[in-house]
């Protein structure tokens, strides 16, 4: 599958809208709802690659910053590299869990900072059967009880501000989570909290990696969310995620971000 997008958006949604409504064949209303959420914006997922291109080319023609992608070439975040005991060294990133593993700051092509929302949302059904007096008088006694069914709810979310670090080598990005890093790595005087530690580290890494674009837009954006459901009778449990639909908008700005260093004057 074929992604195209708007990773940066030239103008306004209205002026966009038409002409983008007249390339998929959808009306300016429903252009304009893809264009809604933000930059990047994903315009169309398609099998077909020549549609895909000829949507690219379409959208450039118009000014606009619009990158594609196989789905397949996007990484999951669970699959990149974690950086959850790492050390900031005067060239490179190391990885006091997996020796021998570095990132040299001239490889970091951009720093992508994100929120991963996840939500349990849990349905728990009971069935009581209770002692009856009204209905012991009414059947004469035949049935002396009545069953009682309820059900209660309970929602958790989480959020995890994360980095996702991708590299001019096409090596596999690496990441930095808020929560469940030992943060001594970063170099500064440690602070109270994981969010405290996070944004320090953030900002060690921007001026140890100064060549690296840094883009915070997905910090306030809402990805698609994939959602899994498992239970029975007694319990039905529903779990929802932005992580994938994250990982995908995280790789759109680093194409974003590679196009604009490769149109850079030399």
């Amino acid at each position: 599958m074929y992604v195209v997008a708007i990773a940066e958006l030239r103008g306004d949604i209205d002026a966009e809208a038409a002409p983008l409504a007249a390339d998929l064949a959808v009306t300016a209303y429903q252009a304009r709802l893809l264009l809604a959420p933000g930059t990047p914006a994903v315009l169309l997922t398609t099998p077909d690659k020549a549609r895909a291109l000829d949507l690219l080319a379409r959208v450039r023609a118009r000014g606009h910053g619009a990158v594609a992608c196989d789905l397949a070439a996007v990484v999951d975040s669970a699959d990149m590299v974690s950086m959850r005991r790492f050390r900031l060294g005067a060239d490179a990133v190391d990885l006091e869990d997996r020796p021998g593993e570095r990132l040299p700051y001239d490889d970091v092509l951009a720093l992508v900072a994100a929120v991963h929302r996840h939500r349990t949302d849990t349905s728990t059904r009971t069935r009581e059967t209770r002692f009856s007096a009204s209905r012991a008088v009414m059947t004469s006694g035949l049935s002396m009880t009545r069953t009682i069914q309820t059900e209660s709810h309970a929602s958790h979310e989480e959020r995890d501000a994360v980095l996702y670090v991708f590299r001019r080598s096409g090596s596999t990005p690496w990441i930095l989570h808020e929560h469940g890093t030992a943060w001594a790595g970063h170099g500064r005087p440690l602070a109270a909290s994981a969010h405290e530690n996070f944004r320090l580290a953030v900002a060690a890494l921007r001026e140890l990696a100064p060549g690296a674009a840094h883009d915070d837009r997905l910090v306030t954006r809402k990805a698609p969310e994939q959602a899994s459901v498992q239970g029975g009778a007694a319990s039905t449990t529903v779990r929802t995620s932005s992580q994938s639909g994250m990982d995908l908008l995280a790789h759109l700005v680093a194409l974003s971000a590679a196009r604009r260093e490769a149109e850079r004057p030399r």
